[in-house]
């Protein structure tokens, strides 16, 4: 199984300690109830957080990072794409790349370098793509759907 992640830029490991401090002391036993399961849920690698969210630029496009979470069972990842992707799954190891046709996104001053590094001057190329990302590509259209 597999899992995109998402993240925001002004959402840190201290904010949210905080409001799960706060949440533990709130009267609403549901609400306490929500806060133990996040402390006790392990957390996404911070430094795969920190590369998508202050890094970007540093990373090439098609060039992954990966880590394993702190019980060793999921494997947490980073895709660089058209953006940073953050991705995490329990069944797929980092090195599976499958080669796809990828187009080209529209190039701007912030991406030119990137993109033109992957694509040179042409708008589409055959490259590689993490094979869990193609296959939550694929399967994520096919969840609950049924004759």
């Amino acid at each position: 199984m597999g899992w995109t992640v998402q993240t925001t830029k002004i959402t840190t490991k201290k904010t949210f300690k905080d409001a799960t401090r706060v949440e533990l002391q709130a009267e609403d036993v549901s609400v306490k109830g929500r806060a133990r399961q996040k402390v006790a849920k392990e957390r996404f690698s911070s430094s795969l957080m920190r590369l998508k969210t202050q890094f970007t630029k540093h990373i090439e496009w098609g060039e992954i990072r990966w880590d394993l979470s702190k019980s060793g069972e999921v494997l947490q990842a980073a895709w660089r794409d058209n953006q940073v992707v953050l991705f995490a799954s329990t069944i797929v190891e980092p090195i599976q790349v499958i080669i796809k046709l990828r187009q080209r996104s529209k190039m701007s001053q912030n991406n030119k370098g990137i993109f033109e590094k992957a694509f040179g001057n042409k708008p589409v190329r055959l490259l590689g793509i993490p094979q869990m990302i193609n296959d939550y590509n694929y399967y994520k259209t096919k969840v609950n759907r049924f004759n």
